[in-house]
């Protein structure tokens, strides 16, 4: 598992009947917030003045239902092939398990993107999913097709929230192909004119340009200093007068008759990079819009490619293990809930708490100011500790809690 989010809510109860916003706080120096689906709900208080409140991981609110779309590059290896499939057996016995639904899909991508899977039920469609992803398709290569496929994909399933969807990119980041009006069937490219080739031949919007561009860089490594820089730059290109949309033409593995399509100075966006810069725009638009995206490079080729990859993921590398976990759980072993009363109101005590999982009531021990749940003081599965100083409790979270099984905490 990854390292713990050892995360604090800081909850505080008001006189409202609904979800309150939370704060996330991670351990250590740096405080991110984590985007934790969590909730806080309290009924309307009785003649007594007493109202039960419920702490719910993931939020109580939330349906249990996730989507997952593979877009996959036609070079993705065998052996990623088979980490993908380990990932949905995985998810699929947890799941069922749990009663829960996860919806799959598949997109291969070459020069254009081919859905191999539309979003599948992994329970009963595992077959239909892992024939998807074995498919092989050659030709071409378009990063930017098979991210619009994936997109649409998630973008249609209206019943299932951004924040549980979640996308899968795997490739070698190399590209020179791309996209017009979101339409991931027909692959575009741009040429440099024949004066600037060193073989004045056959300019028809391959690899090469890049070489024309850049001289040798392409095989040898980054153009400018490192990935961010020459993205920025090639940022600072789009919309001027070294980038024009009239430039584009169908690939057909031909250079275009008409001169007035190819490209005239080396300053001009050439066809890899903007390819790249659809592809990163488009990528980082799907986590804007709350989907969690991950990037895995499928093999080192180009180094520009690989690096593209990791700028992706965040500069950081990305593997299948770590996509199974964040699918699976909602909160990790080792993480705390602190949860403050508020000086308008008394706890009731931890004889009043009680404690579920996936709906199935845990035994509760209680020593001293310390309830312990699924267990005791030597082997508990939660344990909630009260300090009556600051009239809060500290809810330590002993197991990894599951995104299709939520862990509810109910106190007066």
């Amino acid at each position: 598992l990854p390292a713990p989010k050892r995360a604090e809510f800081l909850l505080c109860l008001v006189l409202i009947v609904g979800i309150l916003p939370v704060s996330v706080l991670a351990d250590g120096t740096e405080k991110p917030v984590l985007d934790v689906s969590r909730s806080k709900t309290a009924t309307a208080l009785t003649s007594d003045w007493t109202s039960e409140v419920t702490l719910s991981l993931p939020s109580a609110e939330e349906k249990l239902e996730s989507d997952v779309v593979f877009v996959l590059d036609k070079s993705t290896s065998a052996a990623l092939e088979e980490k993908a499939l380990k990932l949905l057996t995985d998810l699929k016995a947890h799941v069922e398990e749990k009663g829960a639904k996860v919806k799959v899909g598949v997109v291969i991508f070459n020069k254009i993107a081919t859905v191999t899977a539309q979003l599948t039920d992994l329970s009963t469609g595992y077959d239909t999913i892992k024939t998807a992803i074995e498919t092989t398709i050659t030709s071409g290569t378009n990063t930017h097709a098979g991210l619009l496929a994936g997109k649409q994909l998630l973008d249609a399933d209206k019943a299932v929230p951004a924040n549980r969807k979640y996308l899968v990119f795997v490739s070698d980041g190399v590209t020179y192909q791309f996209c017009q009006d979101d339409d991931y069937n027909k692959a575009y490219t741009r040429s440099f004119a024949g004066s600037l080739h060193p073989d004045n031949v056959n300019q028809c919007g391959t690899m090469s340009e890049l070489n024309v561009q850049y001289g040798s860089v392409a095989n040898n490594g980054i153009p400018m200093s490192d990935i961010s820089t020459w993205l920025n730059n090639i940022t600072s290109r789009i919309g001027t007068a070294n980038d024009n949309s009239d430039w584009d033409y169908e690939y057909t593995g031909y250079a275009p008759a008409d001169n007035s399509k190819l490209l005239q100075s080396k300053e001009d966006v050439s066809n890899v990079e903007k390819a790249l810069y659809l592809t990163k725009s488009l990528y980082e638009s799907m986590q804007k819009s709350g989907y969690r995206c991950y990037s895995v490079l499928a093999k080192e080729t180009y180094p520009w490619g690989t690096a593209f990859m990791n700028m992706l993921a965040g500069g950081s590398t990305v593997d299948f293990d770590d996509i199974k976990n964040n699918i699976l759980y909602a909160v990790d072993e080792g993480s705390t809930v602190v949860d403050t009363m508020g000086e308008k109101f008394d706890f009731g005590g931890l004889k009043t708490m009680t404690l579920t999982v996936g709906g199935t009531e845990l035994s509760r021990t209680i020593d001293g100011t310390t309830a312990y749940f699924g267990g005791d003081a030597t082997n508990y599965r939660f344990m909630v500790e009260y300090d009556s100083a600051d009239d809060k409790f500290t809810w330590t979270i002993n197991e990894n809690v599951s995104n299709f099984a939520p862990v509810k905490l109910t106190y007066t």
